[in-house]
């Protein structure tokens, strides 16, 4: 691919990335992502036939730029495994963990890359998980993919009108599953 092809590429996945970051997916348009990454929507389409294809290309970007902090967290864990776990989490859910969805239902056919993305990425997290069930913050049975979609479940981008309202929903929801993970790590003791 040319370098100016890569770029584009990149800039709309970026945009992509943003928008899925910080808005419910009903509202983002592949329009939108063109308009904000600076490029027509015939670019967007050469680089991404489907929005599943841009999707999947915002999971395989979140998990590349995850994988540096989640490899420094697991070196630095046993320092203070229980502010190391808290940063994860949060750092976790501020870069946009809902862009997981895609990758963790499979929508789309096997793309080798996909796939050794993700099997290496949650076999990560798998490490994490294991020190800090030995640290007693969650439950040794939580597996990454159930992490993962807890996280996503409470902090995927509210319709605006819904933040509004309740503009610390989020951070409350997060706080209640680490208390719960902390709970359920405690019972198993």
């Amino acid at each position: 691919m040319r370098a100016d092809a890569r770029l584009k590429r990149s800039q709309i996945v970026h945009a992509a990335m943003a928008q899925f970051r910080t808005r419910p997916a009903s509202l983002v348009t592949l329009e939108s992502v063109a308009a904000d990454a600076g490029v027509g929507i015939a670019t967007l389409y050469r680089h991404f036939p489907s929005r599943a294809d841009l999707q999947q290309a915002c999971a395989l970007g979140f998990m590349d730029l995850f994988s540096e902090f989640l490899a420094a967290t697991v070196d630095g864990f046993d320092e203070d495994p229980a502010a190391k776990w808290e940063e994860f989490v949060w750092t976790l859910v501020d870069y946009g963990v809902g862009m997981l969805v895609s990758e963790m239902v499979n929508e789309l056919p096997t793309v080798a890359e996909a796939d050794d993305t993700r099997t290496r990425f949650f076999a990560d997290i798998e490490v994490l998980l294991d020190k800090a069930a030995g640290c007693g913050l969650v439950d040794p049975s939580l597996s990454a993919v159930e992490l993962a979609t807890e996280l996503i479940v409470v902090t995927r981008p509210m319709d605006p009108k819904f933040t509004e309202l309740f503009p610390d929903v989020r951070q409350r929801l997060v706080r209640h599953l680490l208390a719960a993970w902390r709970q359920a790590a405690a019972a198993n003791l």
